[in-house]
Order: C-alpha cells, then structure tokens, then sequence
C-alpha cells in the first residue's frame, strides 16, 4: 500500500494554518492549551513525550514506549521490506550504518524453533 506523504503533509499544513510558513519554520509547533492554538515555537521533546504517554495511557497500553520507540520500529520495518541499509541510514540521519544496526530489531524475534534448540 503506497501512501501520499506529500498530501498528507499538506493537509496537516492546512488544518494547522501554516502552509505559507516561511522556510526552516517549525512543522510541528507547540500549543497554547488556553488559547486552543498553536504558537510560533516548536514542540518540545519533553511536550512529545508527555503527549505520547497521554495517548498510551487513554488507549490502555503500556507506558514502556517513548517516542523514540517509533524509530527502531521504522528502521526495523524498511530493512524488513528490503531498503539498503544506506538509504535507511540516510532516513534515520546515521552518519554510520553502524548506528542504524543498532535499531534494527530483526533478529531480536525469539521464534519456537529458536526454543525448541536449547539444550537442558
């Protein structure tokens, strides 16, 4: 399933009303939860993190994820479907293939047949 990323990206821009923003402005801006509006600045690290915690916790899930999560699982699910390694490092913003093996999380699966060889 191939996915629109321009369009998305442009939709968000609209509904956020900073399509005409000016270069190296923020994608991502943080709120004024009073006003119901976003500010100028960018969202926080620590705002992300509070925000994905919200969201595990209204859905029941875990709280073990961060938003760091998401790379590992991004960098794992592109080596999957056969990327290079070199344009999945590009994405990720390795400077070494070497960083991004380390969330390549592939060879973390423990599988039955895996089990079933060790030796008692």
């Amino acid at each position: 399933m191939q996915h629109d990323l321009e369009g998305w990206l442009n939709e968000y821009l609209a509904a956020v009303g900073i399509e005409g923003a000016a270069r190296g402005a923020p994608l991502f801006r943080a709120a004024d939860g009073k006003r119901r509006a976003l500010t100028s600045a960018a969202f926080a690290a620590p705002s992300m993190r509070l925000m994905l915690k919200r969201r595990l916790k209204e859905a029941g899930l875990p709280l073990l994820f961060s938003p760091h999560s998401f790379r590992g699982t991004v960098v794992t699910n592109l080596l999957t479907q056969n990327v290079p390694l070199e344009e999945v490092q590009y994405l990720a913003g390795h400077a070494s293939p070497t960083t991004t093996r380390i969330y390549d999380r592939r060879r973390r699966r423990v599988t039955r047949n895996i089990v079933e060889r060790i030796s008692i």
